[in-house]
């Protein structure tokens, strides 16, 4: 199969293909509210065409492929419905794929994958391979279709990241090699996919879901900022919906985070120069505040200080820190062995009962960085996601005081949302989510009361 690909680059052109692409999905909205232009935050990016109000629809885009994400062992579904709590058995066809029934095993949407691999020879045998399932995104990748792979050539890539993980996997589970040609085609789609792709979700009922991996062109051509001004979701059929978290002025650029709002700036830019190469210089990583919200703050290594440590120059991740009270410094590797000692302290509480992990906060965390730092609020945000929803601990055994530790939680995140001017984010709405339900159930828990009186 001839799959050359030359390069989209200009932004008229990508725009045209964008647009192609949405008509051929039946998404395509007639007053278009987005263009590409060039970024001043580098290369290509998405501006508003108009000023675009809060929570207005912007756009709607159609993946390309979707797949199983490949750095979980335990990644293990049906490759057609994606159901990962059913029996599983290998595809009869002898493709070494796992499905759960007839019905996907005789999927139309399996058929081209299924035979590329019966050519290659599955070394599994009779069975079904792990290392096959995670390698499907490149698979999938052979079997675009035309404007699928007008798409694929608009997208920007880092050559730096590595991209041959899931194609060796391939190669190590089948008898026969795949082709030069086939290997340059995966490979492009890998590097893709480690440059742009977004996490999305297949629900199978309220309470069971699978995480997957998509690729978006229009979602691809947003760039990154700390606080952006679109929050996305996903539908049942991995479409992506993207709306203003904030107002949006005609000309301005349509943005995105990669990131989680509530991680300070090492960590964001940390992450950022690991998974996409590059060092974010925004408006809130050039603040050591953080626009007040001080999510950095480390307590004051000096005696009898109060003060808070803060990094003098953020955009430089060897930079000393400075207690805005006393203005001792501390240098940059003594700064990353708290860091590191913090980390580890927070990866191995993670895993106790969501009560000792609020014991935990209350009469450790607390004591050892200051309120305002982001380890605090990752905390907070796992005792209210847990609270009420785990197994072991549901709306009807927690205390009226554990019920007022969730609103209260709840409250402190969204004030800190607020400072950071998030908007109508995704974070913000599961938190009001969270405390209408908290609400909620003190309510219930009054009225009977009331009755019993």
């Amino acid at each position: 199969m001839n799959m050359n690909i030359q390069d989209i680059t200009e932004p008229k052109e990508v725009e045209e293909v964008f647009i192609s692409h949405l008509k051929e999905n039946k998404i395509f909205q007639e007053q278009q509210l987005w263009t590409v232009g060039y970024s001043s935050l580098g290369g290509r990016g998405m501006f508003a065409t108009r000023d675009i109000k809060q929570n207005e629809l912007i756009f709607i885009d159609a993946p390309l492929i979707v797949g199983p994400k490949c750095l979980n062992k335990q990644t293990k579904m049906c490759i057609c419905c994606y159901k990962n709590e059913c029996p599983l058995f290998p595809c009869d066809k002898g493709c070494g794929l796992p499905v759960c029934s007839i019905q996907c095993e005789n999927s139309p949407n399996h058929v081209n994958e299924c035979e590329y691999l019966r050519s290659l020879i599955p070394t599994c045998g009779t069975d079904w391979c792990l290392n096959l399932l995670l390698a499907m995104i490149p698979i999938r990748g052979l079997f675009m279709t035309k404007m699928q792979r007008k798409c694929l050539a608009t997208l920007q890539y880092n050559k730096n990241l590595f991209s041959k993980y899931e194609i060796e996997l391939l190669k190590k589970n089948v008898m026969n090699s795949p082709s030069d040609e086939d290997i340059e085609m995966m490979e492009r789609v890998c590097r893709a996919f480690n440059t742009n792709s977004f996490e999305t979700i297949c629900v199978h009922d309220k309470d069971h879901f699978t995480n997957l991996r998509g690729l978006y062109p229009l979602g691809s051509l947003q760039n990154h900022c700390c606080i952006p001004n679109t929050r996305h979701y996903f539908d049942e059929k991995f479409r992506l919906y993207v709306r203003a978290a904030l107002p949006i002025s005609a000309g301005e650029e349509i943005t995105m985070s990669y990131t989680s709002l509530f991680w300070d700036t090492t960590l964001r830019r940390q992450f950022l120069n690991v998974t996409k190469n590059f060092s974010c210089m925004c408006k809130r990583c050039s603040d050591p505040t953080e626009f007040n919200s001080k999510l950095s703050a480390l307590l004051c290594a000096s005696d009898k200080c109060s003060g808070e440590l803060l990094p003098k120059n953020p955009l430089n991740m060897r930079t000393s820190w400075i207690c805005n009270k006393c203005s001792i410094t501390v240098n940059h590797r003594q700064i990353c062995s708290i860091r590191s000692g913090l980390a580890a302290i927070i990866e191995e509480i993670i895993y106790k009962t969501p009560r000792e992990i609020f014991k935990f906060l209350e009469k450790d965390l607390s004591i050892i960085v200051p309120q305002s730092n982001y380890l605090i609020m990752d905390v907070k945000f796992r005792i209210i996601s847990y609270y009420g929803r785990s197994n072991d601990l549901q709306w009807k055994d927690l205390s009226d005081i554990e019920l007022d530790i969730k609103a209260n939680y709840c409250n402190d995140l969204l004030s800190v949302l607020d400072i950071l001017n998030s908007g109508d984010s995704t974070k913000k709405g599961l938190i009001l989510y969270e405390l209408y339900c908290t609400n909620l159930e003190k309510m219930k828990r009054f009225e009977q009361s009331d009755i019993q009186k």
